[in-house]
């Protein structure tokens, strides 16, 4: 099997916005970042005050999709493919979970 070499490039920074959005969108402990940066800005994180739909998540889109598209578009930069995977993978959890939340 031949090794390949690929490039650091702007592929490569769609495994950083898939990490980025786990950071920004899970709960470590009684944690979530995406939480307090929202609450920082006076935005809301529940539909009702501190349960129903959990807006934070959504907030995950705005870094899932630029991380899929770095990684479609730049396909042969070093990590895109893990990014692309990766990106496609949450995106759909997401979108599944958000559809049960609504049901």
């Amino acid at each position: 099997m031949k090794k390949v070499n690929r490039p650091i490039g702007i592929g490569s920074v769609s495994l950083f916005l898939v990490v980025w959005t786990i950071i920004w969108s899970f709960n470590i402990g009684e944690f979530c970042l995406g939480d307090r940066v929202l609450n920082t800005i006076n935005l809301p994180v529940y539909s009702d005050g501190t349960q129903g739909i959990h807006y934070t998540i959504f907030y995950s889109y705005l870094f899932l999709v630029p991380a899929l598209l770095l990684a479609i578009k730049y396909k042969n930069n070093l990590f895109a493919k893990t990014g692309r995977n990766l990106s496609i993978f949450l995106i759909v959890i997401l979108s599944i979970s958000g559809f049960f939340i609504v049901i």
